[in-house]
């Protein structure tokens, strides 16, 4: 796996608690400013009504009314207590204005001109003790560092409630496509991306099964119907060996022919089956036999060496092994004219190397190595063992066989 992937859950879980952290910000945020804000408003409109009562009061000739409480009202610029009268200019328009004055306090305005009199109403009121205790209430730290850590608290489980709603049914998922064999899961989490995944790889599968079928039939009915021909060829071959023609060497590659396309139909119709578990057989004694069968291939000057101590089992079907090896050891035989073909058999591991050509190095019209090896390489797919294919230096190749000890029963 990639490095620095990290599971959807924990992607999921993080995001919705940095979006929570965030909208707890912002809303904090926008309570400081509006508490700040609203208290301003009430603030001016408090004065505001004070001094139109005043002012009416005035003009109707009434005796001044006695003004609200923490209000004082002032007639004219020269009334004002002298840290208010610093601050305010005496040609202020009508209208309510907030005055920081110092020492003296903070303060909202109302500006009243008279055009009648000639002076100025000032109302003002001095809001020191309204907002200390609003302060006090937005600096208690405790409070709203609890607040906060509750909400954070109530977040993070619903955040990992949510995650792991929409992670179970990936990881179910994930789970099995990793199962060999295991059939995808029936629970989508009522996600509708997941239901729309499971339902495109239910769908894949289906292709995927049909065209397997297709091909296993295929197979079947391709190797049954050389059967047939490839028996009567089989048993014309056994009756001449009774009575051996004039010309051995063309009856001894006929002869050889025939075997090595039954070892072919056998293959193809290999592929065809399901793997079956519990079989093994003796590689050592199979690749004797093969290197016997295309003998006849081997060029005079190559030499064939056959390495392993003593039996080795491998779990596949002696048919299996005839097919595997006998390919990479007739494409050996075929590909080298001098030198060596060795075969190695070790535990885990056969492989054939020769001095030949070497891939990539054959000539246009001998090039590839035909329906053999793409047979080798299905058929080692098939039962879970790997095929590899070395250049060597100067010139070679060794092709190896692996398939995993566990599956070895001795």
């Amino acid at each position: 796996m990639r490095e620095g992937l990290r599971p959807l859950r924990a992607v999921l879980r993080r995001t919705l608690l940095l979006s929570s952290v965030l909208a707890l910000a912002v809303m904090s945020g926008i309570f400081v400013l509006f508490s700040y804000d609203l208290e301003d408003v009430l603030f001016e409109r408090l004065v505001a009504a004070e001094a139109d009562r005043q002012a009416q009061a005035l003009a109707s000739g009434q005796a001044p009314a006695q003004p609200a409480v923490g209000m004082s009202v002032h007639r004219g610029h020269t009334a004002l207590p002298a840290a208010l009268a610093q601050e305010l200019s005496p040609l202020l328009a009508h209208g309510e204005y907030e005055v920081a004055a110092g020492e003296a306090g903070h303060f909202h305005v109302a500006v009243r001109p008279r055009a009648a009199s000639g002076d100025t109403l000032y109302v003002a009121f001095r809001a020191n003790a309204f907002t200390r205790t609003t302060s006090s209430l937005l600096h208690r730290g405790g409070l709203l560092a609890s607040s906060a850590a509750l909400a954070l608290l109530a977040a993070a489980v619903i955040a990992s409630r949510a995650a792991r709603r929409l992670s179970e049914p990936l990881e179910g998922l994930r789970r099995s496509l990793q199962s060999e064999g295991a059939a995808l899961p029936e629970e989508d989490g009522a996600v509708a991306e997941v239901h729309a995944l499971l339902e495109a790889l239910r769908a894949r599968d289906a292709r995927i099964q049909s065209l397997l079928e297709r091909e296993r039939q295929f197979n079947r009915d391709a190797s049954h119907e050389l059967r047939t021909p490839l028996a009567v060829a089989q048993g014309a071959v056994e009756i001449l060996e009774r009575h051996p023609p004039q010309d051995r060497e063309t009856f001894a590659r006929l002869r050889d022919a025939v075997h090595q396309m039954g070892l072919l139909t056998e293959g193809i119709l290999w592929l065809a089956r399901e793997r079956r578990t519990g079989e093994d057989c003796d590689l050592t004694s199979v690749s004797r036999e093969v290197v016997a069968l295309y003998d006849g291939l081997r060029s005079p000057e190559v030499a064939v060496v056959v390495e392993a101590e003593g039996a080795v089992y491998a779990p596949v079907p002696a048919s299996v092994a005839r097919v595997l090896l006998g390919n990479l050891v007739k494409n050996a035989f075929s590909y080298t004219r001098a030198g060596q073909v060795r075969v190695r058999v070790e535990a885990g591991c056969w492989s054939v190397t020769d001095s030949g050509e070497g891939l990539g190095a054959v000539a246009p019209e001998r090039s590839g190595f035909g329906v053999g090896l793409s047979l080798v390489e299905r058929l080692a797919q098939h039962f879970g063992w790997r095929v590899l294919l070395t250049p060597l230096s100067p010139h070679g190749t060794r092709a190896e066989l692996r398939w995993p000890e566990r599956l070895s029963k001795r």
